[in-house]
């Protein structure tokens, strides 16, 4: 045998030989057995509360077979027969009921157990939830399976199931005394549920004496009544003030004095007290206390949080982690009796839940906006609220008050500097119709001037040395035009010079 194998069979069998309680580390620092005061909390309203509120929020989401093709794409088969049996497994429930109660029983022991009915040709026809509490999966001494079958009690017998005809499904967390099986969540809240199972006896305890807490009667300074009268006393008291009769007025015979032993319920907060095994449990289960009505959660929503966003995180937290759990349990114990697990794919349809869909109003406006302001066309508004596309609908509504423009049109352009004014009497070098860009050599006999650069500060003399034109240009200007000049405008030149 390989010598991994043999010690991971080793360690497997080593954890059934283990004495030391893994439960401890849940209920540390006492030797108060609450696990057996408490049960397994199916007993407790806070438990069933947020029990029954997954076992009827799961199925929202249906069940889904796809077939996968050979680029990896999805195609669901409504008319698979695992889909069928899921929703109607056998002839007595359907299949939301199955999922309730595994659910429920997986919540409150870690463990739920459906056993497969199978055809003549071993097909699995027929499945049927079995309490947690009536089966037991085995296996050998020698650890050379991991579970070799299921013992099933319905009644004194025993009945031998085969492991390939059973689901199991766990809870995320392995029992350290059995990792076969998971662990209950419970296990970690017995104190807390204890202490809420306490507080509803104490108020109702109270109900039951008019909200009288007990009291101690004692004789007046100068009686000495006898130990029957003092037992007729204590005996008329609990009759006047218990069961039918509270509330009837006590009359004694002799001085008397009556002291409370305890707390009033305006005196003891039971209400403060009964806050923290709510908020604990819901924690734990994942779902937010207001979701299920527990009074500590619905403070919540008085601080900002919508009842909305809380069932979506309830959702988010445990429903689709459950569901994806699930699944793959499936996958590994039901769905090979159907075809190969690698060619078919099994999972839950979210986009029926209807908490984690976007809301209608809000859906309508946004694409509205959209559709108005030419950023999605008619058709695609019509798909994204569910309506069918029309012949003509692949268009945009531009509004008209808008107007295209280039991105070259919205740059500002570059400032033109003024031009300079000449003197009076200053000769022009070129017509006003002149090319705008004229290859002039000007030629300057005097340096310019220091300050030039800041037109700002310039003199009159200064404008009037850089406005100067020499006859060099004119003599330049007058040939420019000779050469580019169209026919007839030359001789009209010579003789304007003449």
């Amino acid at each position: 045998m390989n010598p991994i194998t043999k010690a991971f069979k080793a360690v497997r069998m080593s954890f059934e030989t283990r004495t030391t309680s893994w439960f401890s580390m849940f209920v540390g620092r006492t030797r108060f057995d609450y696990r057996a005061e408490v049960g397994d909390g199916s007993r407790n309203s806070i438990v069933v509360a947020c029990v029954l509120w997954i076992a009827r929020t799961f199925p929202e989401a249906p069940i889904r077979v796809c077939a996968i093709n050979a680029d990896d794409e999805d195609t669901p088969l409504p008319n698979h027969p695992l889909k069928m049996l899921l929703d109607t497994p056998n002839a007595y429930y359907p299949g939301e009921l199955l999922w309730a109660a595994t659910l429920a029983d997986r919540t409150i022991s870690g463990n739920a157990y459906w056993i497969k009915i199978r055809s003549a040709v071993g097909r699995p026809v027929e499945l049927w939830w079995v309490p947690s509490t009536l089966i037991e999966p085995k296996w050998p001494d020698d650890g050379s399976q991991f579970i070799s079958h299921y013992e099933y009690r319905p009644g004194t017998d025993v009945i031998r199931v085969n492991t390939e005809d059973v689901c199991h499904f766990r809870w995320p967390m392995f029992d350290p005394h059995n990792i076969r099986k998971g662990m209950s969540p419970i296990a970690a809240l017995v104190r807390e549920i204890f202490t809420d199972d306490e507080a509803a006896n104490y108020t109702a305890a109270m109900l039951r004496n008019v909200g009288v807490p007990p009291v101690i009667i004692s004789p007046g300074a100068d009686a000495s009544p006898s130990q029957d009268e003092l037992e007729q006393t204590k005996a008329r008291y609990q009759d006047i003030t218990t069961g039918d009769n509270r509330g009837q007025a006590l009359v004694m015979s002799g001085p008397t004095n009556v002291n409370t032993l305890g707390f009033n319920p305006q005196q003891m907060d039971v209400k403060n007290l009964r806050r923290v095994p709510e908020e604990r449990v819901s924690a734990l289960l994942g779902i937010p206390a207001a979701v299920v009505g527990l009074g500590s959660g619905l403070e919540n929503t008085k601080v900002g949080a919508t009842m909305a966003e809380m069932r979506e995180q309830a959702y988010e937290s445990n429903i689709i982690p459950t569901q994806r759990l699930m699944a793959a349990e499936l996958r590994t114990q039901l769905l090979r009796d159907f075809g190969d697990i690698q060619r078919l794919k099994l999972d839950f349809d979210l986009s029926q839940v209807r908490v984690l869909q976007t809301d209608q109003n809000a859906l309508w406006q946004r694409t509205l906006a959209a559709l108005s302001q030419g950023a999605i066309t008619l058709n695609m508004w019509r798909q994204e609220v569910g309506m069918e596309p029309v012949s003509e609908g692949d268009v945009y509504y531009v509004p008209g008050t808008v107007t295209p423009t280039n991105i070259d049109e919205l740059i500002p352009p570059e400032p033109v500097a003024a031009p300079v004014a000449l003197p009076a009497g200053q000769q022009q070098a070129l017509p006003s119709g002149a090319p705008k860009r004229l290859p002039l050599v000007v030629h300057r006999t005097e340096p310019l001037p220091s300050t030039l650069g800041q037109p700002l500060n310039l003199t009159d003399e200064e404008l009037r040395r850089l406005a100067e034109i020499h006859d060099d240009d004119i003599e330049a200007a007058r040939a420019f035009w000779r050469e580019e000049a169209p026919n007839g405008l030359e001789d009209m030149l010579d003789a304007r010079e003449a």
